[in-house]
């Protein structure tokens, strides 16, 4: 009697879900590409203690529009884990089923990794492990093709099969203990990549960014291995690198000069950790940002996005989603697409298994949705009249909304990445056709001899009579990089060029907190710095849209500019005239405060020829 007859005698009438209906519907499961399938037995691999895991695809050659290319055949991914029972060989191929079903740490748990990201990419997947030797392995399987023709209705029972010699010979980690699953019979067009050497490249790229941190701190290796048949030479024979979005870890796949030194920098002295009650207990996410160097700045200024270390740059755009250590995904939604600054920035957030249903992770372990759905939400549309945020997070909290508990990560998410994208365009801003442009006449110039104009018709303080000296210069441009974060070469090109025109008057900016849009500061060496705050709505507006750097723009792109600066500048003027209505006892000094301002504007505004 064959295995069909038994299976077919057992099944049940009305069957909700018959097997080869569903098997066909998990094949499209919903895999990004043949590196996440692939990963997804990986995770087995951690999840078995594994120190060393290979991935190795066998090519032959085949005939393609009349010239012969080279094809995958096989892909076997063999590791030095503790490898299964009998009894929890056949569970690990049993959609839904597992023995971490119900573990709530560790990368595993949800019991269709090894199934369903086998069985999306080939139509034959085979197992063999071993708890005493290759010689004693148990091996069983699972077809398509014998589950669509109504022959496999089970997985079948493991048997004793030694592990094969040709894969004893590829694999450089044969132990006492391991496991190799092996894909066979592949349909073209759910693979990737057909050729080897493109699958395992994106492969190391992706597995390098997943499993960055157990590559980092030597929990473990990944090696690809690319075979072709009959042949002993590999085409490809390489260790996965570490591939860090966050650009915090040497020795990685990073182009030199960025490859053994780390390319970013830490945002902030430490990393942000957020306690979360959830179910009972106390959990914690972890928030960590970096930024580019100064170093990723070449020194003659040209476009630092062209070089190879910004190209590499440009595949990392998104903030990393982190579970049990291992990147569940590096979701862009967070970043602006269209912007190249976005590429010299990394956020990273992770967070322990059991906080799975607040995040939303999904059962391929290849996005966080409810997470993510909060790059784009906006919680004022959805309170009541007048609720404040407080009041907004207990309500929905109380309704059981997983949200609530995301609100405080993501708001601190949010403000981080816009603090790091001004202090990214500032590293830039001495990046122009005209380097010493802070050494050419500029308003600066002009607000110097009015101010000097001043002080000769009788109105001189104690700044006018103090002369700006080499200490005071050296001063200014410590104060430059370390409290208005100007980067090194134009912090040094600003206060060089103050000494040498003698200025008394600078514009500079900085990040600030409070409602002010601009601060005036009384340097050493009688220098004022009037120093616009960007933050505040005023500055991008008006003072961005007034100094754009002139590249691309056409007549249109800068006139939007103008009208935009123009109804800027009107509504500062109605915020004003707002302000003294509302401060009814203070009418009579706010006109005066007007008259002296505007009697002081006239003076600065009169071309000198005028006067």
């Amino acid at each position: 009697m064959s295995q069909a007859e038994p299976a077919e005698t057992n099944r049940l009438d009305g069957e909700i879900i018959p097997p080869e209906l569903a098997v066909k519907a998990m094949r499209d499961s919903g895999y990004k590409n043949t590196a996440y399938a692939m990963a997804e037995l990986v995770d087995n691999s951690v999840q078995a203690n594994a120190a060393s895991v290979e991935v190795i695809c066998i090519e032959a050659h085949q005939q393609v529009n009349e010239r012969f290319r080279r094809r995958i055949q096989a892909i076997g991914i063999l590791d030095n884990g503790e490898g299964m029972t009998p009894e929890t060989l056949r569970l690990a191929l049993q959609f839904g089923n597992g023995t971490h079903l119900a573990d709530r740490k560790g990368i595993g748990r949800f019991g269709m990794g090894l199934p369903n990201s086998s069985i999306s990419q080939c139509r034959r997947v085979e197992i063999w492990t071993w708890q005493n030797g290759p010689d004693n392995a148990m091996y069983t399987y699972l077809d398509v093709d014998e589950i669509e023709g109504r022959k496999m209705f089970a997985v079948p029972a493991p048997e004793h099969r030694p592990l094969p010699d040709e894969w004893r010979v590829r694999s450089q980690i044969i132990k006492t203990t391991g496991t190799l699953v092996l894909w066979t019979n592949f349909d073209d067009h759910r693979l990737s990549w057909r050729g080897a050497s493109a699958t395992l490249r994106n492969t190391e790229s992706l597995v390098g960014r997943m499993y960055r941190k157990f590559i980092d701190d030597g929990r473990l290796s990944i090696r690809l291995l690319a075979l072709v048949e009959g042949e002993d030479e590999p085409t490809f024979n390489e260790f996965v690198r570490v591939n860090d979005p966050l650009y915090l870890m040497p020795n990685s796949s990073t182009p030199t000069p960025f490859d053994a030194e780390p390319m970013f920098q830490l945002w902030g002295s430490e990393e942000e950790v957020f306690s979360i009650d959830y179910d009972g207990s106390t959990h914690e996410i972890v928030v960590r940002m970096s930024w580019a160097r100064q170093e990723t700045v070449p020194e003659d200024r040209s476009d630092r996005g062209a070089k190879p270390h910004g190209k590499h740059a440009a595949k990392n755009i998104g903030l990393s989603i982190v579970r049990e250590g291992r990147e569940l995904d590096l979701d862009p939604s967070w970043t602006n697409s269209y912007d190249p600054t976005e590429r010299w920035w990394g956020v990273e957030v992770e967070f322990p298994s059991t906080l799975d249903e607040v995040f939303g992770v999904t059962n391929t372990k290849q996005n966080a949705t409810i997470f993510s759905h909060m790059a784009q939400f906006e919680w004022r549309s959805e309170a009541e009249p007048g609720e404040s945020m407080s009041e907004f997070r207990d309500r929905i909290q109380s309704e059981g909304d997983p949200r609530a508990l995301l609100l405080p990560v993501v708001d601190h998410i949010r403000q981080q990445i816009q603090e790091v994208r001004k202090r990214l365009k500032k590293q830039t801003a001495g990046r122009r056709s005209k380097p010493e442009r802070h050494d050419e006449p500029t308003v600066e110039d002009l607000a110097t001899t009015k101010f000097r104009k001043r002080a000769e018709e009788g109105h001189p303080t104690d700044a006018d009579k103090t002369e700006f000296t080499e200490e005071d210069r050296k001063s200014f441009e410590k104060d430059l990089r370390e409290d208005k974060h100007y980067s090194e070469n134009v912090a040094e090109e600003i206060a060089n060029a103050t000494l040498r025109r003698k200025r008394k008057v600078v514009f500079v900016t900085k990040a600030m907190e409070g409602y002010a849009f601009f601060n005036v500061e009384h340097k050493q060496g009688g220098l004022t710095a009037i120093v616009f705050n960007t933050n505040h709505p005023f500055y991008e507006q008006l003072m961005e849209a007034l100094e754009p750097e002139i590249g691309d723009e056409s007549d249109a792109d800068l006139i939007d500019r103008i009208h935009k600066a123009a109804d800027t500048l009107e509504l500062l003027f109605a915020a004003w005239a707002r302000y003294e209505m509302e401060e009814v006892r203070q009418q009579n000094r706010l006109f005066e405060m007007r008259q002296e301002w505007g009697k002081m504007a006239r003076f600065f505004l009169t071309e000198q020829e005028e006067e």
